[in-house]
């Protein structure tokens, strides 16, 4: 990739760019990349453009719309972000339907960019009626787009009215949108002294930090090496910061949470030979997953902020019944260690719900936030009985059973299905129980309740009490054909097949794309792979009888070669 092309730069203009898409050169410049991973079409939204403009560039290079940038946006990204025009995001939409359910890799969907952005209420309603879901979906900071939209003072009141799912407010007079821009205006300026009065108090902090950082360098010299970050340099940056006002407030915590992100990545991507590298067994964990970088964000968030609070604990002072120095370092309430949020998974059969609460389980417990990698997958019928009483019993003794680890619930909407055969709907009980432990029992398992997404959001709806107790819900969307190939490679990976070169992921997501429908992979996912796998061995077991007769030496009962996934997926994939 390149820094801007002269197409990148024509695309922040478009009287030029219009004239220039009759060069015979057009289609290949409107495919290239520049250094951030943007297509022109993702500069273009950036600045507004027009329906002609994006109309022009789609032409050119249909599979625009559909293209991340190096941070997971796609152009209908951009266009809620910058104010594009609403013709601009209809068209998107149009070109790519998908691209209001796809999040970035912060767990952004296009409706949470519009509504931190001071998008257009046409732009909000195209979004919405796109995907309704994202009105309840968070992103990987918990904030919903109402959230954002709230946090914004400058957000419209017919958008935060849409958010919440109440009609607009009629339209204002000019009278009144211009006493709505002075309060604006008075809110600028207070948030401008606000930030002049906390410049005062940042050098002091950093002087309070490095004093802590020698104290506790000299006394004790391991301590630092040991929460992973090397005294020196820690030292060296809080120097270099002293008087730089550029930072602004809680530049101490930045420069500690930066010196524990440098240690993490460092372990991640280490190579060298001569040294081991140290495992770093959440990592693993995650790499394993396939997808779900929304997901994968919050657990490194999670860790980042866990990793942070041990950090600030290894600089605290010993207490000795008295005060503590006056430069000492400060250390708020907020350093009490983080604990796992109750969580909602929703997705398609096979996406993977389980596979990851598994997962969950021990990389959780590898970070510290549960006592032991218990995973518990329990059904309605571990849960309810014939009668309220052995239902609330049958409860309790899941949730102690699953105490320490994760208590994993698989479609938990049946809970509020009433059985047709008993007049007393049991599953009610088992809720209420639920919801009464998760509410006073601080020993509770971490519980993650599964299911597919309409059967879940009906569920939940009716179950108000329950719902407050899960502030996060994760979308299993279905997976890509690529996505399936690279599941498919780790499994034959896994159970000791080796792949024939021509059998890259590539080769197997194009043969995917080709063979099947979207239909037919939604209702299987990842299951396609394992019957993927199962068809592969059945036809190497035919070259092997194949390969006897002929008394062929050079038969590998190993390698899976391209002929035999392509059997399987033509014969068994319709």
């Amino acid at each position: 990739m390149s820094p801007d092309t002269r197409l990148h730069e024509l695309c922040k203009g478009f009287g030029a760019l219009m004239s220039r898409s009759k060069q015979p050169s057009f289609p290949e410049e409107a495919a290239a990349l520049n250094e951030r991973g943007n297509l022109p079409l993702h500069a273009a939204c950036s600045f507004q453009a027009t329906q002609e403009v994006v109309d022009t560039l789609l032409k050119a290079y249909p599979g625009g719309a559909s293209h991340p940038n190096a941070v997971g946006n796609l152009p209908i990204h951009q266009a809620a972000m910058w104010q594009a025009p609403a013709e601009t995001v209809e068209l998107l939409l149009r070109r790519h339907t998908d691209g209001a359910s796809v999040r970035n890799q912060y767990g952004s969907l296009p409706l949470h960019m519009a509504a931190s952005n001071q998008a257009s209420p046409e732009v909000v309603r195209l979004l919405i009626d796109a995907y309704p879901d994202a009105l309840h979906l968070q992103n990987d900071d918990g904030m919903t787009p109402l959230d954002l939209a709230l946090a914004d003072e400058s957000a419209s009141e017919a958008v935060v009215a849409m958010l919440e799912g109440r009609p607009p407010p009629p339209e204002l007079t000019r009278r009144q949108r211009a006493e709505k821009l002075e309060d604006r205006a008075d809110a600028l300026e207070r948030k401008l002294a606000s930030l002049r009065d906390s410049h005062g108090g940042q050098n002091k902090d950093l002087r309070e930090a490095l004093s802590c950082l020698r104290r506790l360098a000299d006394r004790f010299p391991h301590s630092l090496y040991a929460a992973g970050v090397d005294p020196n340099e820690l030292e060296m940056t809080f120097g270099e910061a002293l008087g730089n006002h550029s930072l602004g407030p809680g530049a101490a915590e930045r420069i500690l949470l930066e010196a524990v992100k440098k240690r993490s990545i460092a372990l991640v991507r280490s190579n060298s030979n001569s040294i081991p590298a140290l495992r770093d067994r959440v990592e693993d964990l995650l790499h394993s997953i396939v997808g779900l970088d929304h997901l994968k964000s919050q657990v490194r968030g999670l860790r980042r902020t866990t990793e942070l609070c041990d950090l600030r604990e290894s600089l605290l002072p010993p207490s000795r019944g008295h005060m503590a120095p006056s430069n000492a370092l400060v250390v708020h309430e907020e350093s009490i260690r983080p604990e796992a949020s109750h969580m909602v998974f929703v997705g398609n059969p096979g996406t993977g719900k389980t596979a990851v609460a598994r997962l969950l389980a021990k990389a959780y417990h590898e970070l510290g936030l549960l006592r032991k990698p218990k995973f518990l997958e329990v059904e309605r019928m571990d849960l309810v009985a014939r009668d309220p009483k052995t239902t609330s019993a049958k409860t309790r003794e899941v949730l102690e059973e699953a105490k320490g680890g994760i208590l994993f619930i698989d479609e938990a909407y049946t809970l509020g299905i009433a059985s047709k055969r008993s007049r007393s709907d049991t599953g009610l009980q088992s809720i209420l129980e639920l919801a009464k432990a998760m509410e006073e029992d601080d020993d509770v398992p971490l519980v993650i309740l599964s299911g597919f997404p309409v059967e879940m959001q009906q569920f939940l709806t009716t179950q108000p009490e329950l719902r407050k107790q899960f502030p996060l819900t994760f979308e299993f969307p279905d997976y890509t054909c690529f996505e399936l190939a690279q599941i498919f490679t780790d499994l034959c990976d896994a159970k000791g097949f080796d792949l024939e070169e021509s059998l890259s992921v590539a080769a197997i997501g194009n043969m995917l794309e080709r063979e099947t429908t979207r239909e037919w992979r939604s209702e299987r996912n990842g299951r396609v792979c394992e019957m993927l796998l199962a068809g592969a061995r059945t036809e190497m077991r035919k070259r092997m009888r194949a390969a006897a007769i002929e008394d062929n030496e050079d038969f590998d009962p190993h390698l899976i070669v391209l002929e035999d996934v392509e059997n399987v997926v033509r014969s068994d994939f319709k």
